[in-house]
This record gives structure tokens, sequence and C-alpha cells, in this order.
């Protein structure tokens, strides 16, 4: 099956990639295609001859979203305009939620910000045109430059603050491609069934690579965020055994 993946060169589509089943990859990164400005969409579907998109490209900074005009057209429109011409399966966050969790795939969007509202608007653009939905969240991995992802560069060359009670369900990257790759239909919520918080997470990181712990943290000085955002059901194997895999495959 021919196979567009749009945002190719990012933690996931990385994933996508290493454990492709054996479709045709058409990857596409900012680079070739730049989603603020789609008005030769319809002439590169017809020179590329796709059977489905993965539309994992996103701008993921949340607080950019609130006052970068460009967010929009990159996380709405063009997951929307790509839904429209072929079948898509669009990747979500669980941001699009607020709290009080774990949020089911029928629970009704509540955003706090601007990326959550963003995510959640493109889901029902998506959803009518016949698309497909995969929620997740709090991905490490690989190629990331989030918060998790970045763990085991920072952990003792800097001090790192990891905040404490705050919920999160921890999903490898690799796991969340290979359950993707299955193509689940409708609206699916994929991410790691084990909950614990980032300075959990954190000091687990730190101790397997004997570095020192990280800092805990009650608040961290951003904008808005969910207090709880945790799907179910939650079906991909636990961050400790996710991290455990992750750190071999670094020394290997």
């Amino acid at each position: 099956m021919r196979a567009l993946l749009l945002g190719a060169d990012g933690m996931l589509g990385q994933a996508l990639q290493r454990v492709n089943p054996g479709h045709t990859l058409l990857p596409l990164t900012r680079r070739v295609l730049d989603l603020r400005e789609l008005s030769g969409l319809d002439a590169l579907l017809a020179t590329l001859n796709p059977e489905l998109v993965i539309f994992c490209a996103a701008v993921s900074d949340v607080d950019r979203c609130a006052t970068d005009p460009e967010a929009w057209a990159v996380n709405v429109e063009a997951p929307a305009a790509f839904a429209a011409r072929l079948p898509t399966w669009f990747v979500s966050s669980n941001y699009i939620f607020s709290g009080p969790g774990p949020h089911t795939p029928d629970t009704t969007p509540s955003p706090v910000n601007a990326y959550g509202a963003q995510k959640a608007e493109a889901e029902r653009r998506v959803l009518a045109a016949g698309g497909h939905v995969v929620r997740t969240g709090w991905l490490y991995g690989p190629g990331g430059r989030n918060f998790p992802s970045s763990l085991p560069r920072r952990l003792g060359v800097e001090p790192v603050r990891a905040l404490r009670g705050w919920p999160v369900q921890p999903t490898y990257v690799e796991d969340l491609a290979a359950a993707l790759w299955r193509l689940p239909t409708g609206v699916s919520h994929l991410i790691g069934e084990e909950e614990c918080d980032w300075f959990t997470f954190a000091t687990e990181v730190a101790e397997r690579l004997g570095a020192p712990p990280p800092e805990p943290a009650d608040a961290l000085p951003w904008g808005a965020r969910p207090q709880d955002a945790r799907l179910s059901p939650a079906t991909l194997p636990g961050w400790r055994d996710g991290v455990g895999r992750w750190l071999r495959g670094r020394r290997g």
C-alpha cells in the first residue's frame, strides 16, 4: 500500500519508518511540502498517487500555538485538506481534554489551551470527511526533543526539574508506531497503560543511567496545561518496559 507520511522527520515519523511493516512509504518533511501553503496539493497527490496518509506533522509547541497564526494552518487546515482527498489517519493529542480523567474516545473535548483547541477542531474536520483519529500523549524515544526524550542528554549535564503529582501515561514511540500501522478506524486511544508523574519517570531514567536525580517541582513557568489528560483504554506497553528498551537501544 502506498502510504504518504507527513511529519516524516519528527519523532513519530521516524519511528513509523523504522517499523514499517512493508508499505511503500512516501515520507514528506516540511522541506518538501510546506503545510502552511497547499495550493499545489492536488498536483502533488496526482504525482505521488498515495492510497492513504498518516498525518503526524504538527506545530507542537503548546505556547507558540496561542500566538502563531501559522499553527492553525498546520494543525487544523492541513489535516482537513488531506482528509477531504484521501483516507487519512490523523495523530491527535490527549491535550484536547482537561480533567478529570481518564477520558474515553467518546468524551467531549474540553481543551484549556490553543494547541488542544486546534487538535480538537482538526479531529472534527477529519472525522467529518471520513478520516480516522488516533489520540496519544507523552511520547518519548529516539529523535524526540520534548521533556522525557531529552532526559538522557540533560541528566548529569544540567539541573533538571520535573513535576510531581501530574499524572501522565508515558508512551514509547516505537510501540505507538507499531500500533498505528494497524490503521485503527474511527477514534482510537493509543497510549501507555502505566501511569506515573514527570518526577517518577525522570528519576527512573536517572537511576538507569547512573546520573544525578532530577529536582522535584510543583509548578513550572508555562501557559495553561490540562490537569488530567489521561486516556482510556490504555493498551500499549507500560513505561518501565519501554524505558528499558529505549535506553538499551541508545547503548547499542
